[in-house]
């Protein structure tokens, strides 16, 4: 019974081998629906289709959890070329110079959706269709918080540096409880309501050096996240989990707890981006690779 929808504009160029270089450049532009159906498991599932009103279904087509409405990706390679050399000095350092290989893979997106805060009614629960009984059991059995107008969604800017042991990321009072009885107003997903942009930016050079027929030396620096960009963690926004409440603008904000022994340390709340043992974190790295072939 579930239906998905996907409409995208998608562009490639296709720099050639030429002078060494070879480019590619994707660039794709797209968006995701989805009523029902996000993927072919019925437990455990990421993102799952977020259910308000089971009894008008047409209602519940949303924005599907997975939508990246921009993403561009951009590899290249270049070798560098053999340098025209007279004197025996400069043939040394041509020698030296050539056959190293510079390649990069590049991808920037848009951050991922956060979901409308769940409400704190028993409304489904006492139509019978909470999550005991409701068949998008990881994703249904609440219905939702009303958005208000003219509020920000955010406390920070998610794509700016800001400390999450001092501040929540998301405001309370942008959202706002359904009237006793009713079904919240609001899509599960709103296209600006996104967490940190995380782009993805590898590096790699190398060289294979030839030493005689059938023997080679390889030796390549490879590296990740290389300009050391700062991630955080997404914030606590989370859907029921068996039962259980989720975080959402009534969570009491709390310090100290078990993290760490600063007592003046966000440990909770709506909006806490957690922190503790570099959660989130995927600082830049590296290594080096060095073979032989014989």
């Amino acid at each position: 019974m579930g239906d998905t929808w996907y409409d995208s504009l998608q562009v490639k160029f296709t720099k050639r081998y030429s002078h060494g270089l070879t480019a590619q450049v994707a660039y794709t532009f797209q968006k995701e629906l989805t009523n029902g159906v996000n993927s072919n498991t019925s437990y455990l599932t990421p993102d799952a289709p977020l259910i308000n009103d089971i009894f008008n279904r047409a209602l519940d087509k949303q924005l599907s959890g997975f939508d990246i409405p921009q993403e561009l990706i951009i590899s290249f390679s270049y070798t560098t070329p053999k340098i025209a050399a007279d004197s025996g000095g400069m043939k040394v350092v041509s020698w030296f110079a050539r056959d190293w290989t510079l390649s990069g893979l590049l991808r920037y997106q848009s951050g991922v959706l956060l979901r409308t805060p769940p409400s704190n009614s028993n409304l489904l629960t006492d139509l019978g269709v909470g999550v005991a009984n409701n068949p998008a059991f990881w994703g249904g059995g609440t219905t939702f918080y009303n958005r208000v107008p003219n509020q920000p969604l955010f406390l920070v800017d998610p794509n700016s540096h800001f400390d999450p042991t001092q501040k929540l990321a998301l405001n309370p009072a942008a959202w706002a409880e359904p009237p006793f009885g009713t079904y919240g107003t609001s899509s599960p997903y709103y296209n600006d309501f996104r967490w940190q942009r995380q782009p993805a930016e590898s590096l790699g050079f190398g060289r294979i050096f030839r030493i005689r027929e059938g023997m080679t030396l390889q030796v390549r620096a490879e590296f990740q996240n290389i300009f050391n960009r700062l991630f955080y963690s997404l914030p606590a926004d989370s859907a029921p989990f068996f039962g259980l409440p989720a975080n959402n603008p009534a969570t009491v904000t709390a310090h100290g707890g078990n993290i760490g022994s600063e007592t003046g340390l966000l440990s909770g709340g709506y909006g806490f981006v957690a922190f503790a043992n570099g959660a989130g974190a995927q600082p830049r790295s590296g290594q080096l690779i060095a073979r032989f072939t014989f």
